[in-house]
């Protein structure tokens, strides 16, 4: 078996490769401990051939061959998504863009990672104060949905509760959020250059209304892969394949 993972700032995944090339994964909470996450994840796997490790938490981690979770997410998507040139990973801490090319390799990326604002961890701190059904579709058509102009996590979460008691409907403000990140996403993904179609990774990706109101901003198709969280770490998994059989 090969294994890779992914020591990640919110969540760590582990994906196993199997000899008949089919794969299987596990996801925890690292809880800012991502070797006690890892050593969690690869207890009682079996015997792995190989192992790759990426992820924020990867330097730290004394097992495995390190690769960085850029060329990780690039070979991850090019798995599921060959023909697509471009990926954007919104993670709990930071997001990325990233070109690769016809192989799966990185051409050029771009990480902010200087505010939480946009980020994933930002919007699941905001959507848990709201408290209401955020994977709802139809948030795309929302007609009143109100911006979020805050930029900071704490202020944004304030300017939501006064919205909130100015009688501004949950709806309307979950609209709001969704429609200023993707905002925010589109005009970050497009310095690196205008994509023809875009996968979209990370745990932000598992909001369907996000991905719409991204996929209207960019005026491009967005694909999200089956689990868009472990991309990386199946990445990370056949290199291990590829550099240790």
């Amino acid at each position: 078996m090969f294994a890779g993972l992914d020591l990640g700032s919110t969540n760590s995944k582990l994906v196993i490769i199997k000899e008949d090339g089919s794969y299987t994964f596990k996801v925890v909470p690292t809880r800012y401990e991502p070797v006690k996450a890892g050593e969690l994840l690869l207890k009682n796997t079996g015997e792995i051939r190989n192992l790759v490790v990426t992820g924020y938490g990867r330097v730290a981690f004394n097992r495995g061959k390190v690769v960085t979770e850029i060329t990780c997410q690039a070979r991850g998507c090019h798995e599921l998504f060959p023909e697509v040139d471009y990926i954007l990973d919104l993670g709990g801490q930071d997001a990325k863009i990233i070109k690769k090319d016809g192989q799966g390799r990185v051409v050029n990326f771009l990480m902010n990672d200087k505010c939480a604002a946009g980020t994933g961890r930002f919007l699941e701190i905001i959507l848990t104060a709201i408290g209401d059904d955020y994977r709802d579709e139809d948030l795309i058509n929302e007609e009143n949905a109100v911006p979020i102009n805050s930029m900071c996590t704490v202020f944004a979460e304030s300017e939501v509760i006064s919205l909130l008691a100015r009688g501004t409907s949950k709806r309307a403000v979950i609209a709001g959020l969704f429609k200023t990140t993707a905002k925010r996403l589109a005009k970050f993904a497009e310095s690196l250059g205008k994509p023809r179609k875009l996968i979209f990774t990370g745990g932000g990706a598992k909001y369907p209304a996000l991905r719409l109101f991204l996929q209207k901003e960019m005026g491009v198709e967005v694909v999200v892969p089956p689990e868009p969280s472990v991309t990386a770490a199946l990445g990370a998994a056949l290199i291990a394949r590829e550099t240790g059989s």
